[in-house]
């Protein structure tokens, strides 16, 4: 019996520190990404984005998890797994075309900023991370597919949400340099497109 405990213990351990890095080896992106979103946010939007994108994370885990059992059909169709990489192609060319048109009146952008508050940062929150998760979601899939045991989802998702959470915390961090360093805020949407160029290719799918 004690050895069972031990057993279950170092699985559970294990798999939740897999997790846990795993977010980060496909998130790089979604936190330079969220840098820039959180830029000049108060604390109460922040929040409200925070939960919304690791609910976001918790549906994407749960959803590797049901899916990992047909993952031999997902094979057959491999650019199902490919064209999610042009979401965040567009949406990094987007964010490097609004930072070329910095000249825009202020008041506007203060104006849209405000539009977006509490329930609506969260929503948009939850489909930003959905519109730029696909990366994390073939990885979560394919290692879902190889352990496909209870024993090991659960931690690893603890796990992989756990890392979500640290990595938003530190984008809100982050945001506060991104405002005075010029040069992160394009190097996060070409990390983007980065990313979403791997993601076409099929980069991930042969992890």
């Amino acid at each position: 019996m004690e050895s069972q405990i031990i057993l279950f213990l170092e699985i559970s351990i294990s798999f939740f520190l897999i997790g846990f890095i795993t977010w980060y080896g496909t998130g790089i992106d979604d936190l330079l990404f969220m840098s820039i979103i959180f830029k000049k946010k108060s604390h109460q939007e922040k929040v409200a984005m925070f939960f919304g994108n690791l609910l976001a994370v918790g549906v994407l885990v749960s959803l590797a998890a049901y899916l990992s059992h047909f993952g031999e059909y997902l094979e057959k169709y491999p650019m199902a797994l490919r064209l999610p990489g042009l979401i965040p192609i567009a949406i990094g060319f987007l964010e490097i075309k609004s930072l070329a048109q910095k000249k825009r009146r202020e008041k506007n952008k203060k104006e849209t900023i405000k539009t977006k508050r509490g329930s609506n940062l969260f929503v948009f929150s939850f489909f930003l991370y959905a519109l730029n998760s696909a990366d994390d979601f073939v990885v979560t899939s394919s290692i879902f597919i190889a352990n496909s045991d209870w024993i090991k989802i659960l931690p690893y998702g603890f796990g992989f949400v756990c890392g979500s959470a640290v990595s938003l915390f530190i984008a809100s961090k982050f945001s506060r340099i991104t405002q005075k360093i010029s040069l992160l805020e394009f190097l996060a949407p070409v990390v983007i497109i980065g990313i979403g160029t791997l993601i076409l290719s099929g980069f991930f799918i042969h992890r």
